[in-house]
């Protein structure tokens, strides 16, 4: 992760309050027994999940009613997060288990490293990742690139970087 990015020197809290989408009550309740490594986090996460300013980027339309019911994230670090920073962006991010996060893409770099569960990450001129916890996988600026969660469910720890910051995801055939 480090050789990502530098992490701010100074990111000062914000006044952000906290919200919730309907994936909180699942995160609360995640597993962790497969992340050893990522334990200490995940637990960290778990207890403060409802002081979380959670939201969707995306609308029912354009993933369905299921998908929203079972997703959703915060941003940790960045220019709307918990802690300002605008030289970096970190959300802690939950998809529930049998999602498939679409193909989309933005201009900022990014790493997904997942903390508990896991998934398989496909992206243009690429060949399919599966992450469990303790690994990352990385996509360059404007890739396209999908996500899908089979038997469990993932929570991970998003970093972007670069030109960009302020965007959000945009759906492939939006």
């Amino acid at each position: 992760m480090r050789a990502f990015t530098e992490w701010p020197v100074e990111v000062p809290e914000t006044d952000t309050p906290p919200l919730k989408v309907p994936a909180v009550s699942q995160v609360e309740t995640l597993s962790c027994s497969d992340a050893e490594l990522t334990r200490p986090l995940v637990q960290s996460i778990k207890a403060a999940a409802n002081e979380g300013h959670w939201i969707q980027t995306y609308t029912e339309e354009q993933v369905g009613r299921h998908f929203l019911a079972n997703y959703g994230y915060f941003e940790l670090v960045g220019p709307k997060g918990h802690f300002h920073s605008n030289h970096l962006r970190a959300f802690v991010a939950y998809w529930g288990a049998g999602l498939k996060y679409d193909w989309h893409h933005h201009e900022a770099e990014e790493i997904y490293l997942c903390l508990a569960g896991g998934a398989t990450f496909y992206a243009d001129g690429r060949a399919p990742v599966k992450v469990s916890p303790g690994k990352a996988v990385f996509h360059a600026s404007h890739q396209s690139h999908a996500m899908m969660t089979t038997d469990q469910p993932i929570l991970t720890l998003v970093l972007w970087r670069g030109a960009g910051l302020a965007g959000l995801p945009r759906m492939d055939n939006a």
